[in-house]
């Protein structure tokens, strides 16, 4: 068949082929590959089959949902790498260190370092150079035990 002169199957063909570019160059991890995928089986269907258009717009959206749950499953099944979990989140990665007191706890307020940053942390009254274990986060201040003590209790 012919569509406003241009012959189905390379129709299908060129659709396929730009949907998969533009997945490759502007969209990647979009589902336009598997849409492109589609495109393409129906190239292939057209050039061997005459179909009228609402039959092959039909059969083109059957086999793009189709190609869709199949992204789904290809995509989904991806795991993501827990080495690096806590890489845009570094206070998550604190729960269970251990650090030394910088400053004493006074009041319930103290501070450690870690790495290069200073933390706030909040736990019992100790001295500065005390071994403590982070416990919690609350926002930015650490919850801390003394080093093989109990969590403290909610506040």
């Amino acid at each position: 068949m012919i569509y406003l002169g241009i012959p189905a199957t390379a129709g299908w063909l060129g659709l396929g082929m730009i949907l998969i570019a533009v997945e490759m160059l502007v969209a990647p991890g979009s589902y336009l590959l598997w849409v492109g995928l589609a495109a393409l089986a129906m190239a292939l269907i057209s050039l061997l089959a005459s179909l009228g258009p609402g039959t092959e717009m039909v059969l083109f959206g059957v086999l793009a949902l189709a190609a869709a749950m199949i992204g789904v499953k290809v995509y989904g099944s991806r795991r993501r790498s827990t080495a690096n979990a806590g890489l845009d989140d570094p206070a998550a990665g604190m729960i269970g260190r251990e650090l030394a007191l910088a400053t004493d706890i006074q009041d319930g307020i103290g501070q450690v370092r870690f790495g290069d940053s200073i933390w706030r942390v909040s736990g019992p009254d100790l001295p500065a150079g005390s071994l403590v274990e982070v416990k919690a986060l609350d926002g930015a201040t650490l919850i801390v035990a003394p080093k093989g003590g109990p969590a403290p209790e909610a506040v």
